[in-house]
């Protein structure tokens, strides 16, 4: 008889360490190796001993979110890949995904992400989502899915039962999506639901559903969690929670209670990013719950029952130097992702001077990455900077640098439809040059705020394969075949 104690353990997966190996297994971030090699050695060492494989979990979905980034294939965002509009191109990223992982001994992936782009204001989700269309979204994020599985590691479908309507971020505060039940099942839940017959995984967010659980958010309600999931939809693999160490739960609830609240209400396996420590006063919260009946034995024990099952059907290591099926491929959906809004999409580099606003970027999980230039792709064209939000001063000195260069400007926005200072300076070098490019360079919900710009494209994301797309159309003279995955509101 396993007693409580240890099925709790079997329902908490959380940050790597030595002290980790005791639980369901471990989630790799890029503190752990952003590398092959790197993350290889983190998976040998949690599978090292092991009774049961451990599930060794990663949030690779491609763009910002890719913890691995040094010896893999380089993907561009998934709304970069619902640009090009194809559905095996889909199958095919995750195929190049799955491979990487299996590379880094990876069993798990946190991907694809089934949220809408519908709420210009969300940056949480953004161009992590395929686009706004749900039927659509669910075609791509089932394909990606198939790919995963083909290629030997668990694809996990988030975040249930949408994040894509919201303008918080759950890792600083708890959202709440007030749309009409109907309304959801005509939109959000959508995707969700036509995934839940792939029976592998979902995750469960931390936003507050208010025509389903005015009170909980839906990793911490039955609502969501049981009556959605299993029993409208009809779900019978493992329900994850996102990170309970999220600001959305830590700052209410609190994560100790919270995650007792999650297997109660019908999780069956929690997620603690960051703190061994605390993951270990979890099972300590759990077991007292079972011992004194806030919690059920038999819930706690079918959620310890469908985690064993999924860590028993992980798939083994490949060779860390196994040969890509898909080499090129990211550069290959970035180029087909390159989209031609209206006016012209080309330039001579040697006559340009691009204009990027540019602001810390971040990699969806607190971690600062490096952004890009446009300029390193184009040597013959110069290269200014400026803040996401540049003040009349700062505004003043742009608009006289690109006069000064005598280049046609070429310009980088990043959300400035959430900044009207960048889109003052957008106007600012508009006025003085009307034939100049504009790139969207993330969301393109930056667009309807343009009017005035006749040359505009969107690459949605400016990693380097982005960029590097972006210059081969524009300097290249390649046609820009991407076409728009989401709609403008209004």
């Amino acid at each position: 008889m396993i007693d409580a104690r240890e099925l709790a353990r079997g329902v908490i997966v959380t940050a790597f360490a030595p002290e980790s190996a005791d639980f369901a297994g471990c989630v790799l971030f890029a503190r752990d190796g952003e590398s092959i090699e790197g993350a290889r050695a983190c998976s040998d060492a949690a599978r090292a001993g092991a009774r049961i494989p451990p599930i060794v979990a990663i949030d690779q979905e491609g763009g910002r979110v890719a913890r691995l980034r040094r010896g893999v294939e380089s993907l561009p965002s998934m709304m970069a890949l619902g640009a090009t509009r194809d559905v095996d191109l889909a199958r095919r990223a995750g195929e190049a995904t799955a491979h990487d992982l299996r590379r880094a001994g990876c069993t798990l992936d946190f991907a694809p992400v089934l949220d809408l782009a519908i709420e210009p204001a969300n940056v949480v989700i953004g161009t992590r989502a395929f686009g706004s269309d749900p039927e659509f979204v669910a075609q791509m994020g089932s394909a990606f899915a198939r790919g995963l599985r083909s290629g030997g590691i668990t694809p996990t479908f988030k975040h249930v039962p949408g994040h894509g309507s919201t303008n918080v971020d759950s890792h600083l505060a708890l959202p709440y999506v007030r749309a009409s039940k109907a309304t959801l099942e005509a939109r959000d839940f959508v995707p969700f639901a036509r995934c839940a017959s792939d029976d592998a995984a979902m995750m469960a967010s931390h936003v507050v559903v208010e025509s389903l659980d005015p009170a909980h958010p839906a990793s911490l309600s039955r609502a969501v969690l049981h009556d959605l999931l299993r029993e409208s939809w009809g779900f019978t693999g493992v329900a994850f929670t996102d990170c309970m160490q999220m600001d959305a739960i830590a700052r209410g609830i609190g994560t100790v209670e919270g995650v007792c609240a999650a297997i109660a209400a019908g999780a069956d396996c929690v997620l603690i990013s960051h703190d061994v420590s605390l993951a270990r006063a979890c099972v300590d919260a759990l077991a007292e719950r079972v011992a004194d009946g806030r919690v059920r034995g038999e819930r706690l024990r079918e959620a310890y029952d469908r985690v064993v099952r999924l860590r028993r059907s992980g798939s083994a290591p490949l060779a860390v130097d196994a040969v890509s099926p898909h080499r090129g491929l990211g550069s290959e959906i970035a180029l087909r992702a390159v989209t031609l809004v209206r006016g012209s999409a080309h330039a001579r580099a040697n006559e340009t001077i691009v204009v990027s606003f540019e602001g810390e970027l971040f990699d969806g999980a607190g971690g600062r990455l490096d952004v890009p230039s446009l300029a390193a792709h184009a040597p013959a064209a110069r290269e200014v900077r400026a803040s996401l939000a540049p003040e009349a001063r700062e505004r003043d000195a742009l608009v006289a640098t690109v006069r000064d260069s005598k280049r046609r400007a070429l310009m980088l926005s990043r959300r400035a439809h959430l900044y009207p200072e960048q889109l003052l300076a957008i106007d600012a070098l508009l006025e003085i040059d009307p034939n100049a490019l504009v790139v969207s360079a993330r969301e393109p919900f930056d667009i309807p705020s343009m009017p005035r710009a006749r040359n505009v494209l969107a690459t949605y994301g400016d990693d380097a394969v982005a960029l590097a797309a972006l210059a081969e159309v524009i300097f290249g003279k390649i046609p820009a075949r991407g076409l728009l995955p989401v709609h403008f509101p209004g």
